[in-house]
């Protein structure tokens, strides 16, 4: 049944039928949102049919829409206003740098959001290793446990691992780098069901594994090795990244 608030926004059938034979949907969906905003199809400042709507006119799952959407609010295309839904931004509008919640369930934007952690927390860790005192290496350890503790627990583990990495950040000695990462707060680990509800990977084998990851970044600064722990640092975000390209590749 056809929802006559949204008939004006009903997506072209040709375009549809490529989206649908496309091995790329979130980036085809977002080329034809794009376009469609760019020929005026989609107002500036005007809303945004809902997701389910554009899952039902594209033939498409949710998933897709919610990547397609936060691609679109990455390059400020859209925006969101909390409670209310996703607008077409003013063209005027030159927004600030911003990391938005949506973004980091997505997985073509956790990539990006991983790569540049890989930018900054390489050289944090290694900064790490080489100045920290024996107290911020018993506080790393701590949120290193903790981290197990949540496992044990059935947990997913997110505020414990982001305080994991902040630990990292306050024995760097630099302010800066803990500014970074409670900037980015939450994204700085991607969203756990991202990997654990689309892949077969059981939520307790997944953090597992990055915890193994953990455990070689806690022994390189325990080491006060900083060329180790850069390796364990680039390692641990080349594998996040490998972890949602491989989700990528499998949709």
């Amino acid at each position: 049944m056809s929802d006559k608030r949204y008939e004006r926004y009903t997506l072209d059938n040709l375009a549809l039928a490529k989206i649908r034979r496309s091995s790329n949907l979130t980036t085809e969906l977002a080329d034809l949102l794009r376009q469609q905003i760019k020929e005026g199809k989609y107002a500036v400042g005007s809303k945004l049919p809902s997701s389910k709507y554009i899952e039902e006119q594209a033939g498409v799952s949710r998933s897709v829409v919610r990547e397609a959407v936060a691609q679109l609010k990455a390059e400020g295309i859209l925006l969101s206003k909390q409670g209310v839904g996703v607008f077409v931004a003013e063209k005027s509008a030159s927004a600030g740098f911003a990391i938005e919640a949506e973004e980091f369930e997505s997985v073509h934007e956790a990539i990006l959001i991983l790569e540049l952690r890989m930018a900054v927390e390489v050289e944090m860790s290694s900064m790490a290793a080489v100045r920290r005192t024996e107290e911020q290496l018993s506080h790393i350890q701590t949120c290193y446990d903790k981290i197990d503790e949540a496992i044990a627990q059935g947990r997913d583990g997110i505020v414990e691992d982001f305080n994991f990495h902040k630990a990292i950040a306050e024995a760097s000695g630099n302010r800066y780098f803990v500014r970074f990462i409670d900037y980015i707060g939450a994204g700085v680990i991607p969203a756990r069901e991202i990997i654990t509800q689309r892949s077969q990977q059981q939520s307790a084998d997944y953090l597992a594994v990055i915890q193994k990851e953990h455990e070689q970044i806690l022994r390189a600064i325990s080491l006060k090795d900083k060329d180790y722990a850069k390796a364990a640092s680039k390692a641990h975000l080349e594998n996040s990244i490998l972890r949602h390209q491989q989700l990528i590749g499998a949709a």
